[in-house]
């Protein structure tokens, strides 16, 4: 079974985000895969290397994102999500040998919004952002995808990480006083440390979103990713 197949446990998680957020509960989902868990390897030898994206392995950013594994948010309303991919090649185990892994942690499926992308499913939440307040927090050639987002918050393509009070600065500053906001962030390992933060001050009253690359096939200069190709049903923007 490819990490692409749609299955159950993802389908749920899926309906649940839908759901909280018709329902106007927050809800926010982090995900982890094996960028974010190289980073994390890779910080305690001052980083190197690049991810698929040609994101840096920022040592600075591994140290971050290890510090939301080792003292992670213990709400209902905080799902993390992995990769399970992650743990057939081996980096779960070496991050466990290492003492950098909290087996405490209930992990969700990190392909979500992939799957839901790939069936048709993403839909449902573009229908919902549509019609709710929403922040798209993302590289400004993402800023072209036709969803109705009521404010843009423009970042870098690459270690976003490094403005991250500016970031959450911006968002902050368009949170609706009146509903919960959708926040969708498309940034890379970057959306780890700055989702967290956002969640601290705002998780009870906004949702917050680690989109990944789904908006990549409806935009001009979009990243390639071999799961584009597996897509059944396009999103009608």
């Amino acid at each position: 079974m490819s990490v692409h197949d749609s299955n159950d446990w993802s389908e749920a998680l899926f309906s649940r985000i839908i759901e909280s957020i018709q329902s106007e509960n927050p809800i926010t989902i982090v995900r982890y895969g094996d960028g974010e868990l190289t980073c994390v390897m890779y910080a305690k030898k001052g980083g190197g290397g690049f991810n698929y994206d040609g994101d840096l392995y920022d040592a600075n950013l591994g140290a971050m994102i290890k510090d939301t594994i080792l003292n992670p948010i213990a709400e209902s309303n905080f799902v993390y999500a992995l990769g399970e991919h992650c743990r057939h090649v081996g980096f779960v185990s070496t991050l466990e040998r290492d003492k950098l892994w909290n087996p405490n942690i209930k992990w969700e499926d990190a392909f979500v919004f992939v799957h839901a992308g790939i069936d048709g499913r993403l839909q449902s939440l573009i229908d919902l952002i549509n019609k709710q307040h929403s922040i798209f927090v993302a590289p400004e050639y993402l800023h072209g995808i036709k969803v109705d987002f009521d404010t843009y918050v423009t970042t870098t393509e690459h270690r976003s990480f490094t403005a991250k009070d500016e970031i959450e600065r911006k968002v902050e500053e368009h949170l609706s006083q009146d509903s919960p906001s959708i926040v969708i962030c498309a940034l890379g390992m970057s959306a780890i440390p700055i989702i967290h933060s956002l969640y601290r001050k705002h998780g009870k009253s906004h949702t917050f979103i680690d989109i990944g690359s789904v908006f990549d096939p409806y935009v001009s200069d979009g990243k390639y990713r071999s799961h584009f190709d597996k897509i059944q049903k396009k999103l009608d923007l």
